[in-house]
């Protein structure tokens, strides 16, 4: 079990396959992610702990998208209220979330923390226009956070992030445990589409996209752009856990996807 911040990661839920190979115990990737909606360079981040991948998650989301519409998606941002994972659940929102668990999970004694972790449809609350929102902001710069959707209503746009590119070198979507929490990790851009008309085979595009890319060799201290994401994750401290940039686009963009991944070399030498 990972405690700290977000203390609901456990290491043997369904969400991890362990088998051992020559070299010891893998782990195959996350299926973990974040739902992000966009507006004013503000941004609600919402937490998803399984079935993360596009044909899961992404495509429950893309429905919402479309049925919903901006408008409606941009009123719910605008009264959802934001909590924090550690606050207690009160009497009336353990039982407004008993239809969002299993049956056999549900108590009234509930966590957010537990109830995030045994949402079985990270959407369904979305699209149920649910009046509270979990703030999980700070898992942006997180590589078990493999899937970050982004709903922009400031650009009308839907855009599509992966964490985790250095994957490509890999036989296999799998990695030595020992890299668990790796401090460096591109997070890129693999598709990104008019809110208002994403196109049917938009999961197609966007695995075209990932597969086109190369692997880019970066020496962080030599990247201006890699060293200003390193002062916003500096500047979190002190915060409770909490940092003031998780939810300011201009700061944070860099960890999701907006962040030049095929140019990304050293520009403080010109």
């Amino acid at each position: 079990m990972h405690e700290g911040k977000h203390g609901i990661i456990d290491e043997m839920d369904d969400n991890f396959e362990l088998f051992a190979d020559d070299e010891g115990s893998v782990r195959r990737s996350k299926k973990k992610g974040s739902i992000v909606l966009k507006k004013g360079n503000f941004l609600k981040v919402t937490y998803s702990h399984r079935n993360s991948e596009m044909e899961g998650v992404g495509v429950k989301l893309v429905k919402w998208i479309r049925e919903a519409g901006k408008e409606a998606i941009s009123e719910y941002f605008d009264k959802v209220q934001v909590v924090r994972e550690e606050d207690p659940m009160t009497a009336e929102q353990v039982e407004s979330y008993k239809k969002y668990v299993p049956e056999e999970l549900w108590n009234k004694d509930m966590t957010w923390p537990q109830a995030l972790a045994w949402t079985k449809n990270a959407v369904e609350p979305l699209a149920d226009n649910y009046p509270w929102l979990v703030d999980y902001s700070g898992f942006s710069g997180v590589w078990i956070n493999r899937w970050r959707y982004i709903v922009d209503l400031d650009n009308s746009e839907f855009i599509v992030v992966m964490a985790g590119m250095e994957m490509l070198c890999q036989a296999e979507d799998k990695y030595p445990s020992e890299f668990m929490w790796p401090d460096k990790v591109e997070h890129t851009e693999i598709g990104r589409f008019p809110l208002d008309d994403i196109p049917e085979d938009w999961i197609e595009q966007c695995r075209k996209r990932y597969g086109s890319l190369m692997i880019v060799a970066v020496d962080y201290s030599r990247n201006s752009e890699a060293m200003h994401s390193e002062e916003i994750q500096e500047a979190g401290e002190g915060h409770g856990g909490y940092n003031p940039y998780d939810t300011d686009w201009e700061n944070i963009k860099f960890f999701y996807g907006q962040n030049s991944y095929n140019e990304m070399i050293s520009d403080m030498d010109k």
